[in-house]
């Protein structure tokens, strides 16, 4: 079974807060979140849409993304991938709804989590390194695990390296 993983990055703890409420309505329970910290370190390629100041944090849910539903439905039994991109639309739609001015203060990244690999739901393409899984959604898996180890690639976010050791253990 896959858990559903949502990176989260934002300016403000009480915005935070209401958007992980949202995502807990909508998702389920947490199983496991990470401490915050300085997403401002890693890159400055949200500071004019979102201003300075970012945290991030890492939030996996409980319920396997298998069993997950949206707008009371389950999501068909199809691959992981197709519910992937369905996930991926959702928190699209409530980035936008704490937006102002059509600026994110929340930014989404979900993705899931398998005792095998990491992999995120992305709009942006890329070279050879994301599968394209929609005509909007592409697949990028992150890390990789053998054992107890998380194995990077050269196209892994420079914070999912520092922070590989938070996702070791899943299955």
């Amino acid at each position: 079974m896959s858990k559903l993983l949502i990176s989260i990055f934002y300016s403000d703890k009480k915005l935070y807060e209401a958007c992980k409420k949202e995502l807990i309505k909508i998702f389920g329970d947490i199983l496991k979140e990470s401490k915050a910290y300085s997403f401002d370190k890693f890159t400055k390629y949200y500071e004019k849409e979102m201003g300075k100041g970012l945290v991030k944090r890492f939030v996996i849910f409980k319920k396997p993304i298998e069993k997950i539903s949206l707008n009371n439905k389950p999501i068909e039994k199809n691959s992981l991938k197709i519910k992937l991109i369905k996930i991926k639309l959702k928190t699209t739609e409530l980035e936008k709804k704490f937006s102002k001015q059509g600026k994110r203060m929340v930014n989404l990244d979900p993705g899931y989590l398998t005792g095998k690999e990491l992999v995120l739901a992305s709009f942006k393409p890329g070279t050879n390194y994301k599968e394209k899984i929609s005509n909007k959604v592409y697949a990028h898996k992150v890390l990789e695990f053998k054992g107890k180890e998380a194995i990077t690639f050269w196209h892994t976010f420079p914070d999912y390296k520092e922070k590989k050791k938070f996702f070791v253990g899943f299955k």
